[in-house]
């Protein structure tokens, strides 16, 4: 199989949303890059904004590949971004939140005694073992009609703790202390995001979803704990994150029994 080749990034200062403006040309290989987003998109058809110049919109298209392991592609994002952090000039350290949220360390206070007791509205920061995390990147895949998948990567590169949309949220500068990032560091991370997510397509457009499963397994955050899953449907399961299916779901154990999650908002119960 003939390795994915990205073509030159359009990159630009502003546009609505990346996703929509590949989507209307969903060449494979295509990279579309703002620095803002006045209309970007989240998963369930949420919608975000950023500071101008805090952040930075990825969307890149995908060739067709085997439906069976389409539901792996988001995760596959989640993991390139995670790799990037970690291999960058500037490194730091990162992990996934099921199904696609990558999580850096806190380093700082925000938030440690807030919780549900506190504020029933507000999700407490995700603690495991013993450290505390915060998203610093989300992940949106969509199919063409053309059946290219078309994977959005959203990053808070610059973002300022006042600047964050929310006290469960960080940024590539605070996670590396609260400096700028230098000149060139974004660059540096598309590069080696979109190094790892051709990797990782190649696998998965033979049919394989087992590199991708393996890093999964090494870099997840969520399997192992115990969560609560919002559906779709309005309703909630809680239990422990034990596996995930052949899809790409996730898979509780509770007091149901096992139940399968292809889609939902997860939370981390706090350890007692």
């Amino acid at each position: 199989m003939t390795t994915l080749r990205w073509a030159t990034p359009e990159w630009h200062p502003s546009l609505p949303s990346t996703n929509t403006r590949a989507l209307a040309d969903p060449r494979p290989g295509r990279v579309v890059v703002a620095d803002h987003q006045s209309a970007g998109q989240g998963r369930r058809e949420r919608r975000w904004e950023s500071p101008p110049g805090t952040g930075m919109a990825i969307s890149a298209v995908l060739p067709p590949l085997p439906v069976e392991v389409v539901g792996w592609v988001p995760l596959a994002a989640g993991l390139s971004v995670v790799a990037a952090l970690r291999d960058s000039r500037w490194p730091v350290d990162a992990g996934v939140k099921w199904p696609n949220d990558v999580l850096v360390p806190l380093r700082d206070d925000r938030s440690r005694d807030d919780g549900p007791d506190d504020n029933p509205t507000q999700v407490p920061v995700l603690e495991h073992r013993g450290v505390r995390w915060g998203k610093v990147a989300g992940v949106l895949a969509q199919v063409a009609p053309t059946g290219a998948v078309v994977v959005g990567i959203g990053v808070n590169v610059d973002h300022t703790l006042e600047q964050l949309p929310v006290p469960t949220a960080t940024s590539w500068r605070l996670a590396r202390g609260g400096a700028p990032l230098p000149d060139g560091a974004r660059e540096d991370l598309l590069t080696s995001v979109l190094a790892h997510l051709a990797t990782f397509h190649d696998a998965l457009g033979a049919g394989d979803p087992g590199p991708v499963r393996t890093a999964y397994l090494a870099e997840s955050l969520t399997l192992g704990s115990v969560v609560v899953v919002h559906r779709p449907d309005g309703g909630t399961t809680q239990g422990r994150a034990v596996g995930l299916d052949p899809s790409g779901a996730l898979v509780l154990e509770g007091l149901q029994g096992r139940t399968v999650h292809h889609a939902g908002d997860v939370e981390h119960l706090r350890p007692q």
